[in-house]
């Protein structure tokens, strides 16, 4: 395959993937790995909002959120896809990432819902979140980062020296 330099092959599609792809829930749209790594770098940047000592505990509630969608954005770039846009479509970031078969991501769908509601939540209604909500979006976003970061490097192991990793 020719494909640009630094530009990965798109792999073969899972049936889950596919469905997604007929649905219009995601789209293909090949990323080189500069892309990837930029995309990267918004999970990275999210998750050290998230923890900022002086942070409301509703703008850490959004970064942890934030951090966790925006992984799985990089790791539908790092295979050739993208979330199609209409209603539905954070969830479709983490249905596709999650349907990618990679190691400890099979319920990023489920896992990511409390979070979301929590998110929406701080946006939405005048519910006030407390420090519990937010220690739990941030364990959340601990566990969940690391493993989208493994699942990029194993797509493509080049990237293991170009992606931050999360602490």
């Amino acid at each position: 395959m020719n494909d640009p330099p630094g530009q990965q092959p798109a792999p073969p599609y899972s049936q889950r993937i596919k469905n997604l792809l007929d649905m219009g829930r995601l789209r293909r749209q090949p990323a080189t790995r500069e892309r990837v790594g930029a995309v990267w770098r918004k999970p990275v940047e999210r998750a050290r909002d998230a923890t900022l000592d002086d942070i409301s505990i509703d703008g850490a509630l959004r970064s942890a959120y934030d951090a966790g969608y925006l992984g799985c954005q990089a790791l539908l770039a790092a295979h050739g896809l993208r979330p199609g846009g209409g209603q539905g479509h954070h969830e479709a970031r983490f249905a596709g990432a999650a349907a990618l078969g990679h190691d400890g991501l099979d319920d990023l769908v489920p896992d990511s819902i409390e979070v979301r509601g929590l998110r929406k939540g701080s946006l939405y209604d005048a519910v006030l979140a407390g420090p519990e909500d937010r220690d739990y979006a941030l364990g959340w976003m601990r566990r969940t980062l690391p493993l989208i970061r493994a699942a990029l490097v194993d797509v493509d192991p080049v990237l293991g020296d170009r992606l931050e990793r999360i602490e």
